[in-house]
């Protein structure tokens, strides 16, 4: 395994030469001779069949081959010396791992499931907030955020956690009332007030004139849950936020007309070729969470 890797001295010793574009400056910063560096970088070029610089005066200039090469050395480089700084530091300190989430989701679903995480990454500090703005990640305050959009992110690295599938749902006392699609225009209808297009989506795509005008607005899928659950109203919600509430008959499916809308969920980290090793930890175990759902659905 591994047998086309080149020694990791001479690789130090290319990707500083080639960034500073001086075996002089090289040496200073890995603290070696000139001819040290001088001599690695001939290894790797042994190693590779081909040359990496052309000699100038007083600086050297990368050959096509190794303008290629050098960013995969950075990246490789970056990333070990990441896990390495991770796994030293876990020994020493605790680690913070900064998470920014849509409130409903923190809360129906996310918290419920955190002792988990905790449990298989105890040395883990994890700052959990909530949050629907556009994350800036070069102010340091995330590591992670999780969004909702229409749209694939942009300037971030991101990784689709799911489509947005809704399901209408009401609580069981309201139930009676609705026998079928028609009905839905015999109650009141609960709306999330930063999506309030989705019934009309929903009835679009069912085929149903909506001709209710009593309406309800909250802010958040967990506010219409807990509208729904209590009686007010039907609502449109993302079926793996109320698996708990349906579950225990809080909220109820009185017909099936599910519904995707044109949201998606995104995990987004700072744009960067690798990624802490914590920050992957989450990842590794969001990914697995979702897997398993997707599973069960």
């Amino acid at each position: 395994m591994f047998t086309s890797l080149p020694p990791l001295n001479a690789l130090r010793a290319f990707e500083s030469a080639a960034r500073l574009q001086s075996m002089t400056l090289a040496s200073k910063e890995l603290h070696v001779t000139h001819g040290a560096i001088s001599k690695q970088i001939r290894v790797l070029e042994e190693f590779l069949g081909f040359a990496l610089f052309v000699r100038l005066h007083k600086k050297v200039a990368l050959t096509d081959e190794a303008k290629r090469y050098l960013p995969h050395v950075q990246a490789a480089l970056q990333t070990l010396s990441s896990a390495t700084a991770d796994l030293r530091s876990q020994g020493s300190r605790p680690q913070t791992l900064a998470i920014n989430v849509l409130p409903s989701l923190t809360i129906n679903w996310l918290i419920p499931r955190m002792e988990q995480f905790k449990s298989r990454h105890p040395h883990l500090y994890v700052d959990l907030s909530i949050g629907d703005f556009a994350v800036d990640f070069s102010q340091g305050r995330y590591d992670i955020a999780i969004r909702s959009s229409t749209q694939l992110p942009r300037g971030v690295n991101y990784i689709k956690l799911m489509d947005e599938d809704l399901c209408l749902v009401c609580a069981p006392s309201l139930a009676p009332k609705l026998k079928s699609i028609e009905d839905i225009n015999q109650v009141t209808l609960l709306k999330h007030t930063t999506r309030p297009e989705l019934w009309e989506y929903w009835a679009d795509k069912v085929g149903l004139v909506l001709t209710q005008a009593q309406t309800f607005g909250v802010e958040h899928f967990y506010m219409l849950s807990q509208a729904a659950a209590s009686g007010m109203g039907a609502a449109l919600i993302p079926r793996f936020f109320i698996e708990d509430q349906l579950a225990n008959g809080s909220l109820v499916i009185p017909f099936q007309a599910p519904f995707t809308s044109p949201y998606a969920y995104y995990l987004l980290t700072p744009k960067s070729p690798s990624l802490p090793l914590k920050v992957q930890a989450f990842i590794d175990w969001m990914l697995d969470l979702f897997a398993a759902y997707r599973n069960q659905a």
